[in-house]
């Protein structure tokens, strides 16, 4: 017989219950053994989870396990977590617009370097004419 239910699954497995921890970033993931193995919650990627469900853990975040403690009485696991990072998915494409914005920033710096210069030679070559005519 379920205490939590199953209304969550982290990466496929039975996730009954998560609560907030007592700091910010922190959380309890409560598993039952009926519904999952310590194998089975240690295989879990906990950087990079993917959650199913109704979860107060924020999505696209990794966390770190802190610990994991087994209850007797209630015959379930609990998972002490911490956000260790934030996933921001596949960001190929901006770094690949990042890449051709700095390539043009490099390229209009270069151009406003030549328009100096220009200017310069320029200038130089007016005085040179002035005071030689």
């Amino acid at each position: 017989m379920s205490l939590y239910g199953q209304n969550s699954k982290i990466d496929g497995v039975v996730c009954g219950l998560v609560l907030r921890g007592g700091a910010n970033g922190q959380y309890e993931a409560v598993f039952e053994r009926e519904y999952a193995s310590l194998e089975e919650i240690e295989a879990i990627n906990w950087s990079q989870p993917e959650i199913e469900g109704e979860s107060v853990l924020p999505a696209g975040y990794g966390f770190e396990v802190t610990d994991i403690r087994y209850s007797a009485s209630t015959r379930s696991y609990t998972v002490a977590l911490k956000v260790a990072a934030q996933y921001l998915g596949d960001v190929t494409g901006y770094q690949a617009q990042v890449s051709a914005l700095e390539e043009q920033v490099a390229a209009l710096e270069a151009q406003g370097s030549a328009a100096e210069l220009t200017e310069e030679l320029e200038s130089a070559y007016t005085e040179g004419v002035e005071s030689n005519g």
